[in-house]
């Protein structure tokens, strides 16, 4: 490989990371004057909410919260209610009143009409942690999603524009301590929500970083186009098809239960400051605020200011979509069939081009098994290291939650560039010869296939990692065939990186360290391209 070609390696790789570094972009925040959602208004209200815990143990500041948020609504000129239900079991098994906030604003046709429904909480959770002599302070979890509502509330009250569709506002009680409010809300009051076509949920699991839109409701396909309308979307379903089979859940979990269709969102970083006194005011992030309103609000003015929203199941279908933010607001989305006719496509275009390019099947196929072992022996490897280092930092041992083992954030970056070095180093080794250079190529590519059927049927919102390798390596192998130009594949390589940054960077925050074999494994697979693009283009022509 000349000096050359080794530098434009270098600045590509380099480039791609700050690119999927920079789809997780958060806008800066705007003031009152500009046009707009504004995080410095919004930020207002959390300064109120935030000023002691609330949890729904803690009963005059959890009222003085409620009366705050029933005070700014009826400022915005609307008329709220408190729907009251006594004697409610929480997890602990404690019986406690429930009081969720209602609102609306109604769109021309009223009751007749349909609406979108703007959730979140104001209960913040009570003390969870050994060590600690309080509860959160609620700035994030659910200030956050309290702020968002009432500032866009105030943007849609001053554009002064007539209502096509109207909107629906509930702020439950209760959600710290097992979904009360939404519980009570949905069994016990559902007709008032039947007009509802669209959900938005706004939930913090964190005080930072971009606002993700980690869930969405079943069969997803026209819910997906209308996140479309987001500002700086940030979403993947992979995200949402692995948060669908855990056992976690919010205020959403219930609504979908009832059959709604909508998204869900929240910001991920800084998970230790999660149900913490350190959710604080002082620790809110303008930007992230910013950057709920800037996704949220286009899709509620898309809802209430056009007309076909107003048709009785809009949202509902029959299939979900895969999709993926890329770079900021290039957010790719394609229908499950479609993915498989892309699966079709890629698979009959590798073994076209497998021949045309001559590779040996026994060469490709050792190739396939070595990126497989590789990727099971990462994966073992990174959660051997993670229970490790939960000895060694006297932190419980937990696959998706170890968030206060200290240095965390080093002790991953290290060992994924460790490892990166590692498997390059011994990749390159066994790829002396040309003809292993053109199979570990078509190796990778195959692996990932393999993946990609597999992924289709198990994960189909996890497939695009593997899809866009191949379809992409297909095209450019075909076109190599064509004008003989290697450098082409510098493309393949900067796309494989730009998307896996961001993948492998939110599984990390969402899940700690406990899920280093995770993020080891989501290493390799990039890998897979990656290194035998470099060892490729390092083949002699």
């Amino acid at each position: 490989m000349s000096k050359k070609t080794r530098i434009i390696l270098v600045l590509t790789c380099l480039i791609s990371v700050i690119l999927g570094c920079v789809s997780l972009y958060t806008p800066q925040s705007k003031t009152a004057e500009e046009q707009g959602f504004s995080a410095i208004e919004a930020k207002k209200h959390i300064k109120e909410i935030a000023q002691e815990p609330h949890s729904i143990y803690d009963i005059e500041a959890l009222a003085q919260v409620r009366d705050y948020i029933i005070q700014e609504l009826a400022a915005l000129g609307l008329s709220p209610e408190v729907f009251h239900y006594p004697n409610v079991v929480d997890r602990n098994g404690k019986v406690v009143d429930i009081n969720n906030i209602y609102a609306k604003i109604d769109g021309k046709q009223g009751e007749n009409g349909q609406y979108i429904l703007l959730a979140s909480h104001y209960d913040s959770s009570p003390k969870k942690r050994e060590g600690e002599e309080e509860g959160s302070l609620g700035a994030a979890d659910a200030g956050y999603g309290v702020s968002t509502i009432l500032e866009i509330l105030r943007v849609i009250k001053e554009n002064n524009l007539p209502l096509e569709n109207g909107i629906k506002i509930l702020i439950t009680d209760g959600e710290e301590m097992g979904l009360l409010g939404a519980k009570e809300e949905m069994n016990n009051n559902f007709s008032i929500y039947e007009n509802v076509s669209f959900v938005v949920n706004i939930e913090a699991r964190g005080v930072k970083g971009p606002a993700l839109m980690f869930e969405t409701s079943d069969n997803n396909k026209q819910v997906i186009k209308m996140y479309q309308k987001a500002g700086l979307p940030v979403s993947y379903s992979l995200a949402a098809d692995i948060y669908s089979k855990m056992p976690n859940g919010s205020d959403f979990t219930e609504f979908k239960k009832k059959g709604l269709q909508g998204v869900n969102f929240a910001v991920l970083n800084s998970l230790d400051y999660y149900h913490t006194p350190r959710d604080n005011y002082d620790n809110v992030s303008d930007t992230s605020l910013q950057h709920y309103g800037e996704q949220i609000l286009p899709m509620v003015e898309e809802f209430v200011y056009t007309e076909r929203y107003g048709e009785e199941g809009y949202f509902e279908s029959t299939e979900s979509s895969i999709f993926f933010t890329l770079l900021p607001n290039v957010f790719i989305s394609y229908s499950v069939t479609a993915g498989y006719i892309l699966m079709g496509l890629a698979a009959i275009g590798l073994i076209a081009l497998t021949c045309m390019y001559q590779q040996k099947v026994k060469k490709v196929a050792k190739w396939t098994g070595i990126w497989s072992g590789t990727a099971l022996l990462t994966l073992v490897a990174g959660v051997g290291i993670s229970y490790v280092i939960s000895l060694v930092s006297g932190v419980t041992f937990k696959l998706t939650y170890m968030p206060k083992v200290p240095a965390a954030d080093w002790i991953v970056l290290i060992i994924s560039i460790v490892a990166t070095v590692l498997i390059a180093f011994i990749i390159g080794r066994l790829t002396s010869s040309q003809q292993d250079k053109g199979a570990a190529l078509f190796g990778g590519l195959w692996f990932n296939l393999i993946l990609l059927v597999i992924m289709m049927f198990v994960l189909p919102g996890a497939s695009y990692l593997f899809l866009t390798p191949v379809l992409v390596g297909v095209v450019i192998l075909m076109i190599m065939k064509q004008v003989s130009n290697k450098s082409l594949l510098l493309a393949l390589l900067a796309i494989v990186i730009i998307m896996y940054v961001p993948v492998v960077y939110n599984i990390y925050i969402a899940l700690t360290i406990g899920a280093l074999g995770v993020v080891l494994l989501l290493v390799t697979l990039a890998l897979s391209t990656v290194i035998p693009v470099i060892n490729y283009l390092n083949q002699k022509n």
